[in-house]
């Protein structure tokens, strides 16, 4: 019913607060509940970004667009439905989360911040610089228009869904006092690794289904969108 009232830049602005809703309700549940001072959530957009995008891509339009070096096997012959590229995107972004934050989750505060803002600067200097996979500082056009409201809307309400669920249950406790008192949590049997590296996963992985959905709401990317300034909104959102 929205779609059919509203113009196009007020339904543009009500998608892209969608998924902002999601990447900081995402972020919230590291940064908010667990008191790890991330920063790398544009990294893990990012990730979801191409991802999503490679996968939803007719083989016949990658040909076509990827003019400075040729897609690389096995994207050129990829395509899947909407949804399962954004459940790929989402579980490649929490896989590397996993193996980013076994070593990197060790440090805190301001370390941490630094560190998971590297990541995620390494990540964009990398898609900048592979134009056999994300066509370099071109960028990627002509991305099919899924997301929409049903979609945008339907994630965030998805992810507060999860997110409330696994803060209300004794997973989310265990994170809470990792939050007040890490040597005191430890003490009590909490596994700090474990649940500080899930936790991690969990939010990458919202964060690359949001990566998803933004590339095909804006039908272009390039490494520029995911620049340290996306994080530092996705931060504003959590705060406020």
């Amino acid at each position: 019913l929205a779609e059919n009232n509203l113009d196009a830049y007020k339904l543009r602005i009500l998608n892209l607060s969608a998924i902002y809703v999601t990447l900081g309700v995402s972020l919230n549940l590291i940064y908010g509940f667990t008191g790890q001072f991330s920063l790398g959530h544009a990294g893990f957009m990012a990730i979801g970004a191409y991802v999503t995008t490679l996968l939803v891509l007719p083989p016949y339009y990658k040909e076509m667009i990827f003019i400075l070096e040729p897609l690389v096997w096995p994207f050129t012959v990829m395509q899947a439905p909407f949804i399962v590229a954004l459940l790929l995107s989402g579980l490649l972004s929490a896989l590397v989360a996993i193996l980013v934050g076994l070593p990197v989750l060790r440090l805190r505060g301001d370390y941490l911040g630094i560190a998971t803002l590297g990541f995620a600067e390494i990540v964009r200097i990398i898609a900048n610089n592979i134009p056999q996979i994300t066509n370099g500082a071109l960028g990627i056009k002509g991305i099919p228009e899924f997301s929409n409201l049903w979609w945008t809307v339907g994630v965030a309400v998805f992810t507060i869904y999860i997110i409330k669920g696994l803060i209300n249950s004794s997973y989310g406790r265990a994170l809470m006092a990792i939050r007040e008192n890490e040597i005191a949590a430890e003490v009590i049997g909490v596994n700090l690794t474990y649940h500080k590296v899930m936790s991690f996963a969990v939010s990458a992985f919202f964060a690359g289904v949001a990566g998803g959905l933004f590339a095909c709401l804006l039908t272009t990317i390039d490494p520029r969108a995911f620049m340290f300034v996306m994080t530092f909104n996705i931060l504003i959102v959590v705060v406020l």
